[in-house]
């Protein structure tokens, strides 16, 4: 076995459903024997149904219980039986030749501990965090305060090259590498423990790539609802990862804990608010609907622009809902579209062998899934 893929699930079966539909795409292209994995952390949805009853050939763990993000994703490592893993969100969707280009490099490249990607959003805007800095207490009170650029890495987001940290929406290593390093540190529920395994992987002595020709889409709004829940455990991540490599070195562990709670306080309190703000926002009304399909058949029962995705180029798209068809289109050329129409517009795909489509035009919240 060459490559295992890691997907650790938690209530998103439509996109997990896009996201298998687009790994599986991308495997076929690389011609290695490879494997799917997803542990599925006690979903209340009908995530597990649809592996089974669609995608039998992928290797299910369900758990009894939501035991978080990192030690899922230790237990689907502990059973996946390839060279190299992935770790995989399940709101991600890869292109044709994600895994190629990929393996391409780190097969090509010594010294090599984890491979990421350059990743949008649902929108098509870059997400800063698919490259970081080793959070210090400077660069994390900066960025808190509105100054980010001491936080992420000053690498062009189209280059190349070596980066502290990595997201765990996407990180490519050899297994014996991740097995080296003991993998996610489980004192970690969720947040924060990518920062911790690319830090240990620095301290063994690898170096961690970004490759910004490798593209694909992160919803991040299916992992990350922006609650009390999600404060609490972002931040107390935070004290983790400063308790466990840098106590010795900045500050002393009461101080820093009484930081982190009154970040916690400010950030619950911004969320009162935001969510006081946000329930008067209006639904977004587009001029236009465009369906990007080769075929002609129109399956909605509202009135939209059937065109083909060659047509996009002449037309001048503004304001608009652009639904892509994944019968007919290639995933390539749909996450082309996202960055290069991203401005004002906003889009929906259409997951094959599905009555749904799905997006996110909001990086914060949960994404869109609209039955048809």
């Amino acid at each position: 076995m060459v490559l295992s893929v890691i997907i650790v699930s938690y209530n998103s079966s439509s996109f997990l459903e896009l996201c298998l539909y687009s790994v599986q795409k991308s495997l076929s292209k690389t011609d290695i024997k490879s494997e799917i994995i997803v542990v599925d952390n006690s979903s209340s949805d009908d995530s597990c149904n649809i592996i089974k009853n669609k995608y039998p050939s992928v290797l299910l763990v369900e758990n009894q219980t939501n035991i978080g993000f990192s030690k899922a994703n230790n237990i689907g490592v502990s059973k996946s039986s390839g060279k190299y893993i992935c770790i995989l969100n399940p709101d991600t969707v890869l292109s044709e030749d994600t895994f190629a280009k990929i393996l391409r490099f780190y097969e090509s490249t010594i010294n090599v501990g984890f491979v990421g990607c350059h990743m949008i959003d649902g929108t098509g805007v870059f997400l800063k965090e698919s490259k970081r800095t080793i959070p210090s207490f400077f660069s994390s009170f900066m960025k808190i305060i509105g100054l980010s650029k001491f936080y992420y890495s000053s690498l062009n987001n189209e280059q190349s090259g070596c980066v502290d940290v990595l997201a765990g929406a996407f990180m490519f290593t050899e297994k014996a590498i991740y097995d080296k390093i003991d993998g996610f540190d489980e004192e970690y529920f969720m947040y924060g423990e990518d920062i911790d395994l690319c830090y240990k992987a620095l301290k063994n002595g690898y170096s961690n790539y970004f490759l910004g020709d490798v593209k694909i889409i992160h919803f991040k709004g299916e992992s990350t609802d922006k609650n009390f829940t999600y404060v609490n455990r972002f931040y107390n991540a935070m004290y983790i990862f400063y308790k466990k490599h840098f106590n010795n070195f900045l500050i002393t562990k009461s101080v820093v804990w009484i930081l982190i709670k009154f970040l916690i306080y400010v950030k619950r309190f911004s969320i009162i608010i935001s969510t006081k703000f946000n329930s008067q926002e209006n639904e977004v009304e587009y001029e236009n609907k465009f369906l990007i399909t080769n075929s002609l058949s129109n399956k909605f029962d509202f009135k939209s622009t059937v065109i083909n995705i060659n047509q996009l180029t002449n037309k001048k798209i503004k304001n608009s809902l652009l639904l892509f068809d994944l019968n007919t289109i290639l995933l390539s050329d749909i996450i082309y579209q996202y960055e290069h129409l991203s401005k004002t517009n906003n889009f929906r795909i259409i997951v094959p062998n599905t009555n749904f489509y799905i997006g996110s035009d909001n990086k914060n919240k949960k994404g869109q899934i609209v039955h048809f």
